[in-house]
């Protein structure tokens, strides 16, 4: 079996950045890296933004590798054993850790209504070039969620000289975040910007009619489209933690220290839920900044350091 001092389930900005705060205090023991993707962890947030304006596919990538550390792409840790301090992957590979890291991230929430999955959950590379692929010969899109992913994507179609359509359920673009002043702002921004805002409506099914998908609303409203996109919020991965017995609300609950309620584990990123003393109150995070902040944190931490998380977004 192999053995490595630090052993790292995800492979996200979370994961590198704790690659780098590993490196920054112990320079050589050994670090593994386990990513379900066939990638090396990579920037996110151009997938949906600065890919789509110019900026080039290979400024994407971290360069992770260069931190000495073993990557093994494409295996998904299934099996956490505590007691035994080891890992298994889904090819049946178990290893051993003294420390390891849960930097697992989460998955798109998927619409009730999307038996077939016809539609596109964007939030990987994977996602990117498919819809890549998909704008090489398709012209008319509806996107789903009118969040930040959602109206992203909207725009940066809508720039590919695309038909672009965003179906946000509330009062329109950002509106679970911003004043009202502000969403109607950004609605006709992005209608001048010709992105067609469908807001107040919510998409209730999808039906397909030849290579067509025709979307129905609560209103009773059908919008033909060539191609679906949804980017409606993510749940956050703990069946393995939960599977090795880690407290897990809203998330994996971390101390201050970034530890779970499982010895020599630690949780950060999208996946990890620690209490915010300013704000008096336990807070999970879903951002670009806490990934690489609490990354880094969790990841010298587990070096040694004694650190006590504080991030305010």
């Amino acid at each position: 079996m192999k053995s490595y001092q630090y052993v790292i389930v995800g492979g996200g900005m979370t994961a590198n950045a704790a690659v780098h705060g590993i490196r920054e205090i112990d320079a050589k023991r050994s670090i593994a890296l386990f990513s379900d993707e066939r990638f090396p962890p990579y920037k996110r947030p151009p997938l949906s933004k600065g890919l789509w304006n110019g900026q080039s596919e290979e400024s994407i990538w971290l360069g992770t590798e260069s931190q000495a550390v073993i990557l093994h792409l494409g295996q998904r840790i299934i099996h956490l054993d505590p007691m035994e301090q080891t890992v298994t992957d889904n090819q049946g590979e178990s290893y051993k850790y003294q420390k390891l890291l849960l930097a697992t991230g989460g998955r798109p929430r998927v619409l009730p209504f999307d038996h077939s999955r016809d539609i596109l959950y964007y939030r990987n590379w994977s996602d990117y070039k498919r819809l890549r692929r998909l704008c090489q010969r398709q012209n008319r899109f509806a996107v789903i969620g009118g969040g930040f992913i959602g109206s992203e994507i909207a725009a940066a179609l809508a720039r590919s000289g695309k038909q672009a359509t965003i179906f946000c359920a509330g009062t329109g673009i950002g509106s679970h975040i911003f004043p009202q002043e502000l969403v109607e702002f950004l609605n006709d921004y992005y209608r001048c910007r010709d992105v067609d805002v469908v807001a107040g409506e919510r998409v209730i099914g999808l039906e397909k009619e030849g290579d067509f998908k025709i979307l129905v609303t609560d209103h009773g409203r059908e919008i033909v489209a060539d191609a679906v996109i949804a980017g409606i919020g993510i749940e956050p991965n703990v069946e393995l933690a939960a599977s090795a017995g880690i407290e897990i609300e809203d998330g994996i609950r971390v101390d201050a220290s970034l530890r779970t309620t499982q010895p020599g584990i630690f949780a950060a990123g999208d996946v990890a839920s620690f209490y915010n003393p300013i704000l008096e109150e336990w807070i999970r995070v879903e951002h670009e900044d806490n990934a690489t902040v609490m990354g880094r944190s969790a990841g010298r931490s587990m070096a040694g350091e004694q650190i006590s998380y504080d991030y305010v977004p």
